[in-house]
């Protein structure tokens, strides 16, 4: 964490100008306000930071792609993503898995900066300490999420179409428990594949 020359500032403006074209217009508004409303608190909270505690370039990037992917389902709404169509169209299956997909990345793209985060405080004993709770932390903020869609839900059980919309399940009865495990097998691949005592 000790680069130079922060990429920061350049992806934010990337960012940026990317969020307020696909602010333009989406399938459905309050869906976009709803999927952008924890957006827009954990991107307050990288900025905010910046000065003080700031992440390492690689964070920064996978912060990044983590944003860009999110503001196309917002935009689109996951189970609408056209990407994700074809995807289906190719692959010969009638599910829509961009969703899955994001879940999925979720836990990959920002497992890291949780960690630059929690080890700033927190000193583990072992390497498989600190990957058992980096990895329970995505099933829990998975969970959360899931909580969060279902109160989501409820509020708009009245436009049906608004509260399908937010929750993508696609009538899958499982989609909820499926998007925490992708969370948290996300989160343990990035841990897996990429050796966490290197620094970044």
């Amino acid at each position: 964490m000790n680069e130079s020359r922060s990429i920061a500032p350049l992806l934010l403006v990337i960012f940026a100008i990317f969020w307020l074209l696909l602010a333009i217009n989406p399938l459905y508004r309050d869906v976009w306000v709803a999927e952008n409303l924890i957006l827009v608190i954990c991107i307050t909270y990288v900025v905010s930071t910046y000065q003080r505690s700031p992440f390492s370039n690689t964070s920064y990037w996978l912060i990044f792609l983590f944003c860009i992917l999110q503001t196309i389902g917002a935009h689109y709404t996951y189970a609408e993503v056209p990407f994700g169509f074809w995807v289906a169209d190719l692959l010969e299956i009638e599910r829509n898995h961009y969703d899955r997909l994001v879940h999925l990345a979720f836990g990959f793209f920002l497992v890291l900066p949780f960690k630059e985060t929690i080890t700033r405080t927190i000193k583990f004993s072992s390497y498989r300490s600190e990957l058992f709770l980096l990895v329970l932390v995505f099933f829990g903020i998975g969970s959360f999420y899931e909580i969060v869609e279902w109160l989501y839900a409820i509020f708009y059980e009245q436009a049906t179409e608004t509260a399908d919309s937010f929750l993508g399940s696609q009538g899958d009865i499982w989609d909820a428990e499926k998007d925490m495990l992708l969370n948290g097998l996300g989160a343990w691949l990035y841990l897996l594949l990429f050796n966490p005592k290197t620094k970044c």
